[in-house]
């Protein structure tokens, strides 16, 4: 778990001049792919006059809250005030329910 925390903070730390987007990120329901990971959709609103991308950082936990995965999406080039759709993928098979949430978001 704590290889996966470092490699997301890592990919936030990439974005440079990147600004707090939390709250334009939504998140659908979670469900499991045919390979039994987790995915979620994740859309993103671009409120500004201009494209821009987003890093979004998405936290995997257990039902008792535990973190069980951790992977960052990014949307490239959302139009001026426009939503853009992803999907977020756990990097292996989670058991158990699972629930999804944005941890971080940055918009550049």
């Amino acid at each position: 778990m704590a290889s996966a925390t470092a490699e997301a903070q890592r990919k936030l730390d990439e974005v440079k001049a990147g600004v707090n987007a939390k709250e334009a990120v939504t998140l659908g329901d979670s469900t499991k792919d045919d390979d039994g990971r987790t995915t979620v959709n994740v859309t993103v609103k671009n409120t500004t006059d201009s494209a821009k991308s987003f890093a979004v950082q998405i936290n995997f936990t257990d039902k008792d809250g535990n973190l069980q995965d951790v992977t960052v999406v990014t949307v490239s080039n959302v139009p001026a005030g426009k939503s853009k759709d992803a999907v977020a993928r756990s990097t292996h098979k989670l058991s158990g329910e699972i629930t999804t949430k944005v941890a971080a978001a940055l918009r550049y």
